[in-house]
């Protein structure tokens, strides 16, 4: 049957048509009455679709196995089945009626905020929101998801009971919410969560997660809060992110896996707010933080506790008051970030450096250079050898929170430079000598020499002529890098004092005063007080013997200074370098002539 421009119907039994069509007539089902619509309706023009009842078991029912078009005036105290889609674009009046959403994935569409009295999800799939919603009575979830999109659902009556779930939830995309009228001082669940991780809120595209809220006002005036899950990291919400990374000090982790948005929308009522989550798939929360728009950064909320419990645990903040900005995240706040004492700085190899912290109480420090554990404690003395900068790290942990402070290049080193050199000769045997000095050095730049008589250069390969020698030289080499690191090289050039000396082959130890006594002669390197003179005769018997280098042989042997016959004589002289413990023994032949 298909009822259409009909200006006056009443029912008051069971009537099914295949569609409903009202071009500006009045329909009215009766109580008690039960209207089965196997298609769609559509109410148009001036119409006025009726459906009497007092929300009891006894109202008229219309059931409609497609959409319902409201394109005038619908009045509905009874109780309207539907398994289509709610498209409402005129007036719809309900001061005890309920739709009962029966379908599958289904709108709540049309041009107009419908004002519902009650409104149950029954049925499967998700329901959707194209527009705001309204009710008066109670929502009842039930198993099913109400997806507000960019839209509010309003629940205006102010029982705690308003909203009622088995395992039903509400989600919006970044702009919906869900919204509840408050007027006592009760816990209203906010029964919130998602299937989506995007901030479109495209249903099942991610993780489900329900993670509800309770507000709890502080006094009895009428007031409305709205409550959103965003099923994602906080960062990444579009339009405008909210940067988890910009945050007070004392806020070291916040959740990365959905945060809330919670406003005030009508009235002044402070109130309790508690959020939440999951411990076994959330992690462990102990804070909350809200964002301040005009910083911008998160803050944190004083006051909060947490309550660890199943399946959900929660973190509330008590009498909050500021509800100016709307973005809500668990956090843990303890320990703020520690200051590097140690200031910028650094210098030749090795660098000595003591690294320190401020301590807290009840908090453990261990540091990083380059991303190398170095060691623990508050203060940790370490030394750089290798050339370059070091980025050094600090982590502070009291339990709860690890949060670490990272200073680049807070150490740099320059290789200290290496002075060698070599001298060409290597000793002096003469109080003159010419010495060449060949520069070994790397990682310098500029050289300064002292050669150890004086004199100085700064020349890479000097060289050097030595006068008046009279003993070994210390020469030194300061090898320096642009940046005035510096290495010392000292090298000692021997002065050997070679000992010169002349030893006569004959005399004439006769009456003239010419040659009369014979010795050796010494010049230089001589030991006076290591020498030992002997002369034999031919059948090798000693004849005459000193220990004073400056006595010479007269000619003479015996006690009684007899004279030796002319002839050769042979000579054996022993004594010692001055400069070192090398001892010479010289022999050879002395001829007398008389």
């Amino acid at each position: 049957m298909k009822l259409s421009l009909i200006y006056f119907l009443a029912f008051s039994g069971f009537v099914c048509s295949q569609t409903l069509n009202s071009t500006g007539g009045f329909i009215t089902a009766q109580a008690g009455s039960f209207i089965y619509v196997n298609g769609t309706v559509s109410n148009n023009a001036s119409g006025i679709l009726a459906v009497n009842g007092n929300g009891s078991a006894t109202s008229a029912e219309l059931y409609v196995t497609q959409d319902v078009v409201n394109n005038a005036t619908i009045n509905a105290d009874g109780y309207i089945r539907l398994l289509g889609n709610w498209f409402d674009n005129a007036v719809f009046n309900s001061a005890t009626g309920t739709v009962f959403f029966e379908g599958g994935n289904q709108f709540l569409g049309g041009s107009s905020p419908t004002l519902f009295y009650n409104v149950t999800l029954d049925g499967t799939g998700i329901k959707t929101q194209q527009v705001d919603k309204f009710a008066n009575g109670v929502l009842d979830l039930k198993s099913l998801h109400l997806n507000t999109d960019v839209y509010g659902f309003y629940s205006l009556n102010p029982s705690v009971a308003a909203v009622v779930r088995t395992t039903g939830f509400v989600s919006s995309a970044n702009g919906g919410f869900l919204s509840r009228t408050t007027n006592t001082v009760s816990a209203y669940l906010y029964p919130v969560g998602s299937t989506a991780n995007t901030s479109a809120n495209i249903p099942g595209t991610g993780t489900f997660r329900y993670r509800p809220v309770e507000i709890t006002p502080v006094n009895n005036q009428t007031t409305q809060y709205s409550v959103r899950m965003a099923n994602l990291d906080a960062s990444n919400e579009a339009p405008v992110g909210y940067d988890r990374t910009i945050a007070e000090p004392t806020i070291c982790s916040s959740n990365p896996l959905f945060y809330h948005q919670i406003d005030r929308v009508t009235g002044t009522t402070d109130a309790s707010i508690r959020v939440f989550y999951d411990q076994a798939a959330d992690g462990s929360w102990l804070n909350m933080a809200r964002w301040n728009q005009t910083t911008p950064m998160w803050e944190n909320m004083a006051g909060t506790s947490n309550l660890a419990s199943a399946p959900l645990s929660s973190v509330a903040a008590t009498n909050w008051t500021d509800f100016n900005d709307i973005p809500y995240i668990l956090t843990k706040v303890g320990v703020a970030p520690p200051f590097i004492n140690t200031p910028l700085g650094g210098g030749c190899s090795p660098q000595y450096i003591s690294l320190s912290t401020t301590p807290m109480s009840g908090v453990s420090y261990a540091w990083e250079v380059n991303g190398v554990n170095i060691g623990s404690g508050e203060t940790l003395n370490t030394s750089f050898t290798n050339e370059g900068c070091y980025d050094v790290t600090l982590t502070a942990s009291d339990g709860n929170c690890t949060v670490s402070t990272s200073m680049v290049d807070l150490i740099c080193v320059e290789q200290t430079p290496d002075a060698s050199f070599v001298a060409s000769p290597s000793s002096i045997d003469f109080s003159e000598a010419t010495v060449s000095f060949i520069n070994q050095s790397s990682g310098a730049v500029t050289y300064e020499w002292d050669f150890g008589n004086s004199t100085s250069s700064s020349t890479e390969n000097p060289t050097v002529s030595y006068t008046d020698v009279d003993g070994n030289l210390v020469v030194m080499l300061v090898a320096s890098t642009l940046n005035g690191c510096t290495d010392t090289a000292y090298q000692v050039i021997p002065y050997n004092n070679i000992p010169i000396y002349y030893v006569p082959n004959s005399f004439t130890p006769d009456a003239d005063q010419h040659n009369p006594l014979w010795k050796p002669v010494f010049t230089s390197g001589f030991d006076p007080y290591n020498y030992d003179l002997y002369i034999f005769n031919r059948w090798g018997e000693i004849i005459w013997e000193s220990h004073d280098a400056s006595v010479g042989w007269d000619g003479t042997f015996g006690m009684n200074g007899t004279k030796c016959q002319d002839g050769v004589y042979t000579y054996v002289i022993g004594f010692k370098a001055i400069n070192d413990d090398k001892k010479y023994e010289l022999n050879g032949h002395i001829t007398l002539v008389r």
